[in-house]
């Protein structure tokens, strides 16, 4: 029920529904007031109607006529006429009156009642004129105006509750189709935003539209942003490639310099130094190798379901020794068991791994690393109570070979998040950096896997 309240919420609030809703609205004004236009004509035109039938009416009496005459013909006229249709009635002088109905007099005005049969329910329109030293009143039903408003009215809902029905439904059918193309145009938009250059939207069946021109668009837009993504990636592979080997080559070749020069002096400390920045490159180009793999993809073909609580375990234990020897204190929080997540395990530990070294390498001596494990959602965090990183640099941290002013003395190349993040972008998980109050917080959130293992949350150290 919930979902489907939402999702007609999401409905109603589309541009092309309320598009819709308001031609409906429009459509049901117009002949809203066409038919009323129609009926206040015909209502005037009947009224007048009558009112002229009055004035014959009085008119056909003799002006001449004495009150007993007059009133002899009023009796005559009001007993053939029906008083629920016409009214006739003569008021004396002497304040006696006859005719089908009763009449009283309040002031200037006229109120008629009814005599020996009843009156119409409709009401009345009178016309009173002086005569015979009395007042003669008549008086006609309004029930041909009822008539016309019923009339109308049942026009109103035969003629009107269809067509905004007809009006309604195919315009919300239409406004439907339209949202879901909305729809899907976002959708992409997001995958894109997201960082999956390979969301495309599906070949429109509909006629050529706007919709259809900016759905090839945002594709035409994709595909050259790809492109030129891969061949980033591809021109930073290459390099990495090739200049490996000389690199490398070079590192070798200072080794075997240092071989030959004395233990001490300059020329040694000099070919140290070399070395030392020679194997700080092939490091970063190493780096940058790896995550030009993993960002194209191909581990994904390894995927499998495993506990990520028993791969943290395992990650913990290996490192568990060299933390303490550093003065910090390692501790985790996980699950007996699972939860189970589908990936590549090397790769999650890879990422761990980076994280723990990360905080190592940030934070003073005997400060703590905290890792927990949670099962709903999947999650992996890793925080330390060091000096953090600020609010505006978190995203930028995240970047290839970005570094802290404060950490550009510190061993590193600036690609261990760079690596974290591109692990996660291959799992489908979501990497945010946090606040630990004090310190950092790292923390993967992975997708939910089919047949997820739960145990207890117990701490295992």
């Amino acid at each position: 029920m919930g979902a489907r309240a939402a999702s007609l919420t999401h409905l109603l609030r589309s541009t092309p529904v309320r598009q819709a809703l308001a031609l409906v609205a429009v459509v049901a004004l117009a002949n809203l007031l066409s038919l009323g236009g129609a009926y206040l004509t015909l209502r005037a035109d009947l009224a007048r109607s009558i009112r002229a039938d009055l004035d014959a009416e009085l008119a056909s009496f003799d002006l001449s006529a004495t009150p007993a005459a007059l009133s002899a013909i009023v009796r005559a006229r009001a007993r053939a006429a029906d008083p629920a249709k016409t009214i006739t009635v003569f008021l004396a002088a002497d304040g006696r009156q006859v005719g089908n109905a009763r009449a009283t007099l309040e002031g200037s005005d006229i109120h008629l009642g009814p005599g020996d049969q009843p009156l119409g329910a409709a009401g009345y329109l009178h016309e009173a004129r002086p005569l015979a030293g009395g007042l003669l009143i008549v008086a006609e039903s309004l029930a041909p105006i009822a008539e016309l408003r019923r009339t109308f009215l049942s026009l109103l809902a035969f003629s009107l509750g269809p067509t905004v029905l007809i009006s309604l439904g195919v315009g919300v059918l239409i406004a439907r189709r339209t949202a879901r193309r909305v729809d899907g145009i976002e959708a992409t938009l997001n995958r894109l935003s997201a960082g999956d250059l390979s969301a495309r939207l599906p070949p429109d069946q509909a006629p050529a539209d706007d919709l259809s021109r900016i759905g090839a668009g945002v594709n035409r837009l994709a595909a050259r942003q790809q492109a030129a993504t891969e061949a980033l990636r591809q021109v930073t592979a290459d390099i990495a490639h090739d200049l490996r080997t000389p690199l490398q080559r070079i590192s070798v070749l200072l080794q075997d310099l240092r071989a030959r020069l004395p233990d001490e002096g300059d020329p040694a400390e000099l070919a140290d130094r070399a070395s030392a920045e020679v194997d700080r490159a092939v490091s970063v180009f190493r780096a940058m190798l790896e995550i030009a793999q993993i960002e194209g993809g191909q581990a994904s073909a390894r995927f499998q379901p495993f506990d990520l609580g028993l791969t943290v375990r395992q990650v913990v234990e290996l490192y568990q020794p060299s933390v303490e020897d550093a003065g910090h204190r390692l501790s985790l929080s996980s699950p007996e068991t699972g939860p189970t997540i589908r990936g590549e395990p090397s790769l999650i530990a890879q990422a761990l791994a980076n994280l723990v070294e990360n905080a190592l390498r940030h934070t003073p001596e005997g400060r703590r690393i905290d890792i927990a494990v949670s099962a709903d959602p999947p999650a992996l965090s890793v925080a330390d109570d060091g000096p953090g990183v600020p609010d505006g640099e978190r995203d930028k941290v995240l970047r290839r070979l970005y570094r802290l002013e404060r950490s550009r003395t510190t061993p590193g190349h600036g690609l261990g998040l760079s690596l974290v993040a591109a692990i996660a972008g291959l799992h489908g998980a979501r990497l945010t950096l946090e606040d630990n109050g004090p310190g950092l917080r790292v923390r993967l959130a992975f997708p939910q896997a089919e047949g997820n293992v739960t145990g207890s949350s117990d701490p295992t150290r």
